[in-house]
């Protein structure tokens, strides 16, 4: 009897985890998501790392930021790391995280990210910001969500050659009008 429970437990786990996740970029293929209004922030990452491909899969979504009023200013960073390096971005001036773009090389077995921050023109800033821990470990899943009332400042990445995987840990911040 629990077997079978357990059995439907799992069976049922993997059919909503299918349903419900949607990938933004397929293995070895580019990435590049951006939240559908400027004023949201991504609010849940999903990622999964196949130890075959050697690469990670993302799913994102997003939120309204409701301390944000007026307009609001969006730029795609460069490049932030090179290949096998750390990666640790900030949006600056009350920003956010409202996209984020990659490609990945197969020599290297990694990705290069690039950042999209929404910055709103009337005077915002930061409050109230904290590290994650790492949301993952090494070659594993993960499905991390923002805590409301909060928007993601911050990325750092960390990349192992030996596991040809990266762990991420982000800053995460209020946003308050001057």
């Amino acid at each position: 009897m629990i077997s079978t429970k357990l059995t439907l437990l799992v069976l049922f786990s993997m059919l909503y985890w299918k349903i419900t996740v949607q990938w933004k970029n397929d293995w070895d293929r580019p990435l590049n998501f951006q939240c559908s209004s400027r004023k949201s922030s991504i609010h849940q990452i999903v990622s999964y790392h196949d130890n075959k491909m050697e690469d990670r899969r993302f799913d994102f979504n997003c939120r309204h930021v409701p301390s944000v009023v007026g307009p609001v200013s969006c730029s795609l960073s460069g490049y932030v790391n090179d290949f096998d390096a750390p990666v640790l971005y900030s949006c600056p001036n009350g920003g956010y995280i409202n996209g984020i773009s990659s490609y990945h090389h197969n020599y290297y077995e990694d990705r290069r990210y690039r950042f999209r921050c929404c910055v709103p023109y009337s005077r915002h800033y930061h409050r109230n910001c904290s590290w994650t821990n790492w949301v993952n470990d090494w070659d594993s899943y993960f499905n991390y969500f923002v805590p409301s009332g909060y928007v993601i400042r911050s990325v750092h990445s960390i990349h192992d050659n030996f596991r040809e995987d990266r762990r991420f840990q982000f800053e995460i911040c209020q946003i308050v009008k001057h």
